[in-house]
Parts: C-alpha cells; sequence; structure tokens
C-alpha cells in the first residue's frame, strides 16, 4: 500500500498514512495487524479526497490479483469450457465457486463475496482484516482493493476491460461484498 500511497499521493501523504507500520511484524497478532489496517484506512479517509483513496486501494487489489491469480486463471479455464459468455454466466450463477455468489440483471453482473459461508465463517477473504473483531468495521475506502481485484477477475474472463462499483463490503458491515460488474 506504501508503494501506491507514494505514487497516487505523494511521500508525505505516504509517510503520514503508513504511520505505525513500522512497528508491525511476522509476531504480530492478527487484531494488531487489523487495528493497524483500520486506523490507516481513517488516515487515508481523512487526508486523501475520494478519488485518490480508490485509485491507491485499486491499485493493492491489482497487486493481489496478480500475486493470488490462481482464482482468476481457475475462472479463464472454466469459461473456455463454454461455447458463449451467456452459458458461462449460467453455468456460474448454477454452481459459483465456494463463497461467492452471482446475479444478472441486463448487462450488469452483481458478483458477491460471502466469506461467512465457510465452515470457518470469515468476515474478509484479506487475511490483514482476518484480526478484527466482530463488533467492529473498517471503512469502504478499504474495500476498494477488492473492487480493484474483482476488476482483474472479471477482465480476465472477459478478455476485455470491465466498470466495477463497490456496492457494499462485510468489513464496513453488511452480510456480503456486492460488486457490480458492468458488462
Amino acid at each position: 500500500m506504501g508503494e501506491a500511497l507514494g505514487h497516487h499521493a505523494g511521500d508525505e501523504m505516504r509517510r503520514r498514512v503508513m504511520e505505525g507500520a513500522e512497528r508491525l511484524s511476522d509476531s504480530s497478532s492478527p487484531a494488531e495487524i487489523a487495528e493497524w489496517v483500520k486506523g490507516a484506512m481513517g488516515r487515508m479517509d481523512d487526508l486523501l479526497d475520494e478519488d485518490t483513496r480508490i485509485r491507491v486501494r485499486e491499485q493493492c487489489g491489482y497487486n493481489c490479483a496478480r500475486i493470488n491469480r490462481r482464482p482468476i486463471e481457475a475462472a479463464v479455464r472454466r469459461r473456455m469450457k463454454h461455447a458463449s459468455l451467456g452459458k458461462f454466466l449460467d453455468a456460474e450463477e448454477g454452481k459459483p465457486p465456494r463463497g461467492t455468489r452471482l446475479e444478472r440483471e441486463g448487462d450488469i453482473l452483481y458478483f458477491c463475496y460471502t466469506p461467512g459461508s465457510f465452515r470457518r465463517s470469515l468476515r474478509c477473504y484479506c487475511g490483514l482484516l482476518r484480526g478484527l473483531p466482530e463488533d467492529r468495521t473498517v471503512s469502504l475506502t478499504y474495500c476498494q482493493c477488492s473492487k480493484g481485484f474483482v476488476e482483474r477477475y472479471w477482465e480476465a474472463v472477459l478478455g476485455r476491460p470491465v466498470r466495477v462499483d463497490l456496492l457494499h463490503s462485510c468489513a464496513a458491515g453488511a452480510e456480503e461484498c456486492r460488486f457490480a460488474v458492468h458488462l
């Protein structure tokens, strides 16, 4: 996140938002990490305009998609098994990958993460928030990262750019994470 902050907001803003990160280590507890992330998002919300916050967090999602490419590659392989996009989407709606749900409404796909559906319920797929207590939420700013990941996911599946809107997220207090993917 520091690199994206420096690129989109400058070194001074990077320093201010990343304050305290130097105290985190491999031995930091999940709760300590989640609390720092929550604070960093609060600082971003206070210091940066919305467009800059979104660009910073989307960049984090693009990086995550590059590092965690297996689900994207699996989706592309599933897509290749179907003669048309419609048949692929029918299959995805009928039997979505575990922890997801898909709905279609005209030219909009509603792609939903349901991390609470796992045997060990999660608030977020991201390990940085695994230690966030159940009674705490984090700014929707954080979840723009997932928006970036979802964008890269559907761009790979469709073979073209898409626009994605983040509608709500579990970490910010909703029952599921919901994204509108504009076809």
